[in-house]
């Protein structure tokens, strides 16, 4: 996630404006950030600023108006979670988030603060991802397979370089090997031949766009 320092050095001083004591609304895409602390609230406001038009590159589009609500207490595991039909994210603040990261996860040779940014822009992709209709019981498989791959590539150069450096894969990756099941049983596995198998596409971004338009899915129905 490497990005124009001229252009976007402009941002920070004007990505947010100030709603209230615990509510923040970015200038980019209408954002809200609810909770944590002003500091924060801002962060997220500039990530969203930098993340944005750089998902956009990839063919995918964060719909206007999504809340990001800071949370202290979230699900064991959970760093984020996207709320389906409601254009809401839950995070925890960014200092409760590195206190509870996995010591030997996928990201664990990314530092706390390229990882923080990059679990904003998963669960912004989650938002995106929203829109598109699923003909199955859910398509959990392929909504992972993009965050994660836009999480990964949003990633400055040598936080990538660390996140491929610990990948348990280097082989040729399969498209039926990206299940929900896989996903629930190893989620850092997944991840990591998530951004393997977009990495091997001739324009990764070009099979993102068949993504978000539906015409490609992961998931498999399940009885």
């Amino acid at each position: 996630m490497l990005k124009s320092v001229g252009f976007f050095a402009g941002l920070w001083a004007a990505a947010a404006t100030v709603a209230s004591a615990e509510e923040t609304l970015c200038e980019t895409a209408g954002l809200v950030v609810e909770g944590g602390t002003s500091a924060s609230r801002d962060r997220v406001c500039r990530i969203a600023a930098r993340e944005i038009p750089e998902l956009a590159t990839c063919n995918v589009a964060v719909p206007e108006g999504v809340t990001l609500r800071f949370e202290d207490i979230l699900p064991e595991g959970c760093m984020g979670i996207f709320h389906c039909g409601e254009a809401l994210i839950n995070l925890l603040p960014p200092d409760l988030m590195a206190e509870r990261r996995e010591p030997d996860g996928a990201f664990a040779g990314v530092p706390d603060e390229a990882y923080f940014n990059s679990v904003v822009v998963h669960e912004l992709t989650h938002a995106a991802y929203d829109g598109v209709e699923c003909p199955l019981n859910d398509c959990l498989a392929t909504s992972e397979y993009v965050a994660y791959a836009m999480q990964v590539r949003s990633l400055p150069t040598e936080a990538r370089t660390a996140f491929e450096a610990a990948s348990a894969f280097d082989q040729r990756v399969a498209r039926d090997e990206l299940s929900a099941m896989y996903y629930a049983f190893a989620p850092d596995r997944f991840a990591q031949k998530a951004w393997l198998h977009f990495t091997q596409r001739d324009d990764g971004c070009e099979f993102i766009g068949q993504i978000l338009d539906g015409a490609v899915f992961f998931d498999r129905e399940r009885f």
